[in-house]
């Protein structure tokens, strides 16, 4: 005589269940749990940089806050975000603060500076359009206009066996390069005295901004000012 009512019991949960959606687009979830959902996620290995003894593999040691688009230009904010520059992985925390990094490609990140809050802008190398073949990876905007200037930030590591341990010793060092970005075609920009010679159509000009401001390259801020001149110029 049992049997009757735990079948109408298991009944009811059984529906209970099938009946439970879950909308990725509702706005009332939180961004995490959306982006969970629609870019997936994989679990971060804490032994992956044990060894490094000076430098790090990320972009931003702490997470920061931020935003991301995907393929498609879906838009996710409000983000805890963290770049690993080592193999190109962008790690999130969810909900319930675990790490995870994302399983789908993402085409754009925002990185917001908690001192200032000014945003910086990374594009994923898979979705920039070109006519050739660019190294993939992350790559910041520094600059946008009728061209746009890219920086690009390589993690180069050393290893160093101490004499009498058994541990190797890693050692993380940054690299950086910077890239003309125009009309499809992604230029390296091997010095900044090349610039005028690569932007011909404003060559005079160039030159004389580089010469009487005495520009080295050896700063972002050094490019940032030459390509922000000619996108000035152009626009007159």
């Amino acid at each position: 005589m049992r049997v009757l009512p735990v079948l109408l019991f298991l009944l009811s949960v059984l529906n209970g269940l099938s009946q439970k959606v879950i909308d990725v687009g509702n706005n009332a979830l939180p961004n995490t749990n959306s982006l969970f959902y629609t870019v997936g996620g994989q679990p971060v290995s804490n032994a992956k940089y044990v060894r490094v003894v000076d430098g790090t593999a990320y972009l931003n040691e702490t997470f920061k806050t931020g935003k991301i688009m995907l393929s498609k230009g879906a838009m996710y904010q409000d983000i805890m975000l963290k770049l690993d520059l080592m193999d190109n992985t962008l790690h999130y925390l969810t909900a319930t603060g675990e790490e995870l990094t994302t399983t789908t490609p993402v085409k754009s990140i925002w990185l917001e500076d908690p001192l200032t809050k000014k945003e910086a802008r990374f594009d994923n190398a898979e979705f920039l359009q070109t006519t050739g073949k660019i190294e993939p990876g992350w790559y910041q905007q520094l600059d946008s206009g009728k061209v746009i200037l890219y920086k690009r930030t390589v993690k180069t590591i050393r290893e160093n066996k101490p004499y009498g341990s058994a541990t190797v010793e890693q050692y993380i060092n940054n690299v950086y390069s910077y890239y003309l970005y125009t009309n499809g075609v992604f230029t390296n920009i091997k010095k900044i005295k090349f610039l005028p010679d690569m932007l011909q159509d404003k060559k005079p000009e160039l030159l004389q901004y580089i010469s009487s401001n005495n520009f080295s390259g050896r700063s972002d801020a050094d490019y940032i000012s030459v390509i922000a001149y000619y996108n000035s110029l152009v626009k007159k």
